[in-house]
């Protein structure tokens, strides 16, 4: 039997529940290249490294981008990301995710420190 009932309509028990948002294509024009546009900007800055200052600088820059990222405060408390913002140069951007996206910063969420702990995967 195939994943379609009787009825026609799919099965939701084997194909899961699909949203419509799945089966669209993009929003906007823009959208993709919003999405990766750090992706892009961190490998043009690596490229431009490696051609000017050799290969030692690029291999830094990522080992510090991935140290930047892992690091992090307390589960309970949020994280600004500041060091990742400074080894690419975007502390003094001022983006859209600075002003009208930032759940973080807004965000009215208490959470019990010692329970927040316990449920961290993370060692400090």
């Amino acid at each position: 039997m195939d994943s379609s009932s009787y009825t026609g309509l799919p099965n939701k028990l084997v194909q899961g529940i699909t949203s419509v948002k799945s089966s669209l294509t993009t929003g906007h024009i823009l959208e993709k290249t919003e999405t990766t546009y750090v992706e892009k900007t961190d490998t043009f800055h690596h490229h431009m490294a490696r051609s000017v200052l050799g290969i030692q600088a690029p291999l830094k820059l990522k080992t510090e981008l991935q140290i930047a990222s892992k690091m992090g405060r307390l589960p309970c408390l949020p994280s600004s990301r500041l060091m990742a913002d400074v080894l690419r140069g975007t502390n003094e951007d001022i983006s859209f995710d600075d002003i009208l996206n930032n759940p973080r910063e807004f965000g009215e969420l208490q959470i019990d420190p010692h329970l927040a702990m316990d449920k961290s995967d993370r060692l400090f």
